[in-house]
């Protein structure tokens, strides 16, 4: 009976340890820098992943500040929208997503002309995986949430 006990209180606080980990992780979020910030972190990323030069790694970053910018625009855009509780409708729902894909549009298009062919290659396929990742961890946090909500009703 005492070692169940022990094993039990182990569990728990080895499940504490994770869950307050992964909750400093995610203090961590990119969110809380500035666009500068997330841009030196970005273009040195690829510079150590694509073998950039200066020139190429000066032009990545110009492009990744913009976009971090871009990107902190519509993050405060949201959010505002959520605090006042009001929803996009259909149009401004495809506006938001036409002007996504064509900032990517625009930023592939940017990087094809900073990069050789070999490193754009590369480029392309660490985004092709990095979506991948993207979609399969959303995929998880929607049967998370609905889960939850199975549970509260």
């Amino acid at each position: 009976m005492k070692q169940l006990m022990g094993l039990t209180v182990i569990i728990l606080l080895f499940s504490l340890t994770i869950s307050a980990q992964q909750k400093q992780q995610r203090s961590f979020r990119a969110s809380s820098f500035t666009p500068e910030q997330m841009a030196t972190l970005a273009s040195k990323k690829m510079t150590l992943n694509l073998d950039l030069d200066k020139n190429q790694e000066a032009a990545v970053f110009k492009l990744m500040k913009q976009h971090a910018e871009n990107r902190q625009s519509s993050i405060a855009e949201i959010k505002k929208r959520k605090e006042s509780g009001t929803k996009p409708t259909n149009e401004e729902k495809f506006q938001m997503l036409n002007a996504r894909l064509d900032e990517r549009i625009a930023q592939k298009y940017a990087m094809k002309n900073i990069l050789s062919n070999e490193q754009f290659e590369k480029w392309e396929k660490s985004m092709h995986s990095q979506q991948k990742k993207m979609q399969q961890h959303r995929g998880k946090m929607k049967k998370m949430k609905q889960g939850g909500q199975k549970n509260h009703h």
